[in-house]
């Protein structure tokens, strides 16, 4: 993404005056990409004004790209749109990131749909099309984590009003479908992470002319925690 840069409006002097310490106080920060962001203290209102009308029109080519399914351009556009909207325009903000979010989704690049969604919902919280969308990319991601991460988004979806009925759909679906799934993913992975372990264990304890089948681990019924036991084979 560009870097905005803020232009000074006062004429250029041989010998430029030494910046106050308020001056100095308002000079941004570039964030982790090195993209530069400007609040709405640091514009007058027209400026201010000008900015937010770029920025929706840079959404609204995204939006044409996004119907022509060129999603990848589709993303630049709302990228750029974020470089120009001021920091403090949080719906503006959020929905430029959600867009990119459903962008990612057709794309089926579902880990960044999840972040872009997380992002936008760091600015608003109640975006209900964030939230469906994180909920959907972190079910395509199809682990246990991811599983769990959806349900939980789409019960919390479910408790907000005025949902349109797909939206209400997406949420009873998922109520009913993903429990048993959870359930399972956790005990697959929890049989392939013991199988790893055992594998670890042989390899360390055939050093020692040793298996993991040297072992037994037994269950105590009345309080569920486990002994290992030594079989000599």
């Amino acid at each position: 993404m560009a870097v905005i840069e803020e232009i000074s409006q006062d004429p250029i002097e041989s010998k430029a005056p030494q910046q106050s310490q308020q001056q100095q106080q308002q000079q941004p920060n570039a964030d982790e990409d090195g993209d530069v962001f400007f609040d709405s203290v640091d514009y007058e209102p027209e400026e201010y004004n000008r900015l937010l009308k770029e920025a929706t029109d840079y959404k609204q080519k995204g939006n044409l790209h996004f119907a022509k399914g060129d999603y990848e351009q589709a993303i630049r556009h709302y990228e750029d749109a974020l470089v120009l909207c001021p920091v403090s325009a949080t719906k503006e903000r959020a929905i430029y990131f959600g867009n990119i979010t459903a962008c990612h989704l057709k794309l089926t690049n579902y880990k960044d749909a999840r972040d872009m969604a997380t992002e936008a919902l760091k600015l608003d919280p109640h975006y209900s099309k964030a939230i469906l969308r994180r909920a959907q990319a972190n079910e395509k991601m199809d682990t246990y984590s991811s599983l769990s991460d959806a349900l939980e988004d789409y019960r919390t979806l479910a408790q907000q009003p005025d949902l349109d009925t797909h939206t209400k759909n997406e949420c009873q679906r998922a109520n009913k479908r993903l429990p048993p799934i959870i359930k399972e993913r956790m005990e697959k992975e929890k049989e392939e992470m013991m199988g790893k372990l055992k594998d670890l264990g042989n390899t360390l304890l055939g050093k020692f002319g040793l298996s993991t089948d040297n072992f037994q681990m037994q269950q105590d019924p009345s309080t569920g925690s486990y002994s290992v036991n030594f079989v000599q084979r």
